[in-house]
């Protein structure tokens, strides 16, 4: 083979190791750059859901409070408590259970390793029955990272 088309051959590889060794290089780059995404955690926030039935360990009086949109009641409690010391809500879809941590008037506080709620109570009315009433308020839920969420409910407490 003549010495001018060995050099024509050489010239030919030497590009074509240029083009794999760049197809590499793109290859690694999206590699990584797909790698380091799914290893950052998204900011997940939260996530108030809804309930259908009253958790079993509630017996006896509760209060349970709904979303409302145009004052019109959705299906499905956003929050239920027993009166005293418990309270559960749909989070991040997964029903949470809170303990009374504090109560000054009509604010309430509760607590549970992952989340701070404050209830605030904004009006009552009496629904006609001597032993229940109707409410409405807001819903804080704070997570230990400092997201909140903040919602309007209405809802019903009695025996």
């Amino acid at each position: 083979m003549p010495l001018k088309n060995v050099s024509v051959v050489l010239f030919v590889n030497q590009k074509k190791m240029k083009n794999v060794k760049l197809l590499i290089f793109v290859c690694i780059s999206i590699f990584y750059s797909l790698a380091s995404s799914a290893e950052t955690k998204p900011n997940v926030g939260i996530e108030i859901g809804t309930f259908d039935s009253i958790p079993s360990e509630i017996d006896g009086g509760c209060c349970v409070f709904y979303k409302y949109q145009s004052k019109e009641r959705n299906k499905g409690y956003i929050m239920v408590n027993d009166l005293a010391e418990t309270a559960y809500m749909m989070i991040n879809r997964r029903l949470e259970k809170f303990a009374l941590s504090d109560m000054k008037n009509d604010v309430f506080l509760y607590r549970n390793e992952k989340y701070t709620l404050k209830v605030t109570i904004k009006g009552k009315e009496s629904s006609g029955q001597s032993e229940s009433y109707k409410v409405k308020g807001t819903l804080v839920v704070e997570d230990n990272n400092k997201n909140k969420q903040e919602l309007a409910f209405c809802g019903d407490c009695g025996w």
